[in-house]
């Protein structure tokens, strides 16, 4: 019998100031779970080959991004993960294979990456306030030299993903997110057009 993967069912938005506080409010006035504040700091990498963004935009299926991760929160100590997201219907960036691992180094991380061929392309700082809400983890997000945004994500079997799409879609609404504010892709494509160098 095949094993049954989890996929990473996620949607975003973007959000301006008035909006960020409102969602927050909303939250708090719904009973969320409230998951504390983490400090991220996103790097991507590529093969060291890659010549523009169009080369390894996430399309086809079975295309990917590889991310190192630091993160840190106040009553915690400082990790390290190693992640890959890996398209598994074609131009879908709402639900991914995902793989994750704790690594013990960035620095080395980083190294043992450049030695097999890939290199640093895009690297993303934000602060995340994250909530629990009927079973949706909300992120909302400041990121650096960009602006605020909001992601709500389930962890699914791929024969769920249909039902956590809509799952996600009912509770954004719930607090004050509408269809028309939910971006195509994601917040990191966004970014990535406008900051990544080759």
């Amino acid at each position: 019998m095949e094993e049954k993967r989890v996929q990473e069912v996620e949607k975003r938005a973007l959000l301006n100031g008035s909006e960020y506080e409102a969602v927050k409010n909303k939250l708090i006035t719904l009973g969320a779970s409230n998951e504390g504040v983490v400090n991220i700091n996103d790097t991507y990498f590529c093969r060291k080959d890659t010549k523009s963004f169009s080369e390894i935009e996430m399309k086809e299926v079975g295309s990917f991004s590889l991310r190192l991760r630091e993160q840190s929160a106040a009553d915690k100590p400082k990790e390290t993960m190693m992640n890959v997201k890996v398209i598994t219907r074609q131009n879908d960036h709402n639900s991914w294979e995902e793989h994750e691992i704790l690594v013990g180094s960035m620095d080395e991380a980083t190294a043992i990456l450049k030695a097999i061929g890939f290199k640093p392309f895009c690297t993303i700082k934000k602060k995340r306030l994250a909530y629990t809400l009927e079973g949706v983890s909300i992120s909302l997000e400041n990121i650096e030299d960009f602006g605020l945004g909001i992601e709500a994500e389930i962890m699914a079997t791929k024969d769920k993903e249909d039902s956590a799409k809509a799952k996600i879609d009912e509770v954004l609404s719930e607090i004050g997110i509408g269809s028309s504010k939910v971006v195509e892709k994601s917040i990191t494509n966004i970014i990535m057009r406008e900051k990544a160098k080759f």
